[in-house]
């Protein structure tokens, strides 16, 4: 395993890749959102972006500093030990930035053995790593996809918005509120909700109709899962705000997050850039806040969006693993 000793005085050359085929990645999103995010920082030039099963020979033939590998670890089709081989093969830093945490803590060990550095998406399990390099990195949004214009709230016909797998906490807390959304203009959207559920339709959006969605909603809906992969050995719980929270910020729209820690609090300020909800009766006085007080939402929507912008991109994000690797570059 190695770490950089000299580089290019014009900085360092970056691969950005997968943890597991191109094949098996829903959100191969990420991966591109973080190349460009380095790109901001070093210039098109310096950094590439490849799949997994195309990442030795990329990495033979460009010999970057660093290698950044995304994603999850469950897949037994990834040939990690090939990966590392190549990056040691350059001379490089090996990076992994894991994605699915805690909900597949099982599969800890694969990171263990091959990265250099292990940076997880969630605070609390990045914790239990046996690693003697691990670090703490959300997610984030990315401005090319995820900005929208502000739309003003008292124009907006939609009063919440929602999208997502309907996995059970999801749908324990939907049933508690079905007769209150009922009342309203609301889209819920995703896969799997039960036909007994009358707010909720089964259909699924792309990112840009994500982002459309949220920026034509008073209020977007921001519930976490509670479905476990592989998280048997710790049951860790999550910490750590999705990438929907940032991205949702981006699009211009005030979020009603659903607490289940505090750590959203570092994130963005409570009342002032997010609104924090704890059950039925909370959402309901969001939405009727949202009604009653349109600018006030606004303004919400308006400093998230601007948090998102200053603290929240994969451009932060890209200069924070540069800094782990030991190659800072300003941000």
């Amino acid at each position: 395993m190695n770490f950089v000793s000299a580089i290019s005085l014009a900085g360092p050359h970056v691969l950005v890749t997968s943890t597991f085929p191109d094949a098996l990645n829903r959100n191969p999103g990420i991966r591109s959102d973080l190349a460009e995010g380095f790109a901001e920082l070093l210039g098109a030039e310096r950094v590439a972006q490849t799949p997994l099963e195309l990442a030795d020979a990329a990495i033979r033939a460009s010999r970057p500093d660093v290698v950044v590998a995304v994603g999850s670890l469950v897949p037994d089709l990834a040939d990690l030990r090939a990966l590392r081989r190549a990056v040691d093969a350059v001379g490089g830093v090996l990076i992994f930035w894991l994605t699915d945490d805690p909900y597949e803590f099982d599969y800890a060990f694969k990171a263990e053995l091959y990265a250099d550095i292990v940076v997880s998406n969630d605070s609390w399990a990045a914790q239990h790593y046996r690693h003697p390099d691990v670090h703490h990195l959300p997610l984030a949004a990315a401005p090319n996809r995820h900005f929208r214009p502000i739309v003003p709230v008292a124009e907006r016909e939609t009063v919440l918005f929602f999208c997502g797998v309907a996995y059970p906490n999801r749908i324990a807390l939907m049933r508690r509120i079905d007769d209150l959304l009922c009342r309203h203009v609301v889209e819920i959207l995703g896969a799997g909700w039960p036909d007994t559920l009358r707010c909720a339709v089964n259909r699924r959006l792309t990112p840009a109709q994500m982002a459309d969605y949220a920026a034509a909603a008073r209020l977007t809906l921001n519930i976490g899962r509670d479905l476990d992969v592989a998280n048997r050995r710790l049951s860790l719980p999550q910490a750590t705000p999705g990438p929907r929270t940032f991205e949702v910020a981006l699009s211009g729209s005030a979020q009603a997050f659903f607490v289940t820690g505090l750590e959203v609090c570092e994130h963005f300020e409570p009342d002032t850039e997010i609104l924090l909800v704890d059950g039925a009766a909370d959402i309901a006085r969001a939405i009727e806040r949202s009604l009653d007080e349109p600018a006030a939402i606004e303004a919400i929507a308006r400093r998230a969006q601007a948090r998102a912008l200053r603290d929240h991109t994969y451009r932060h994000r890209a200069a924070r693993l540069l800094d782990l690797s030991r190659l800072t570059v300003m941000a």
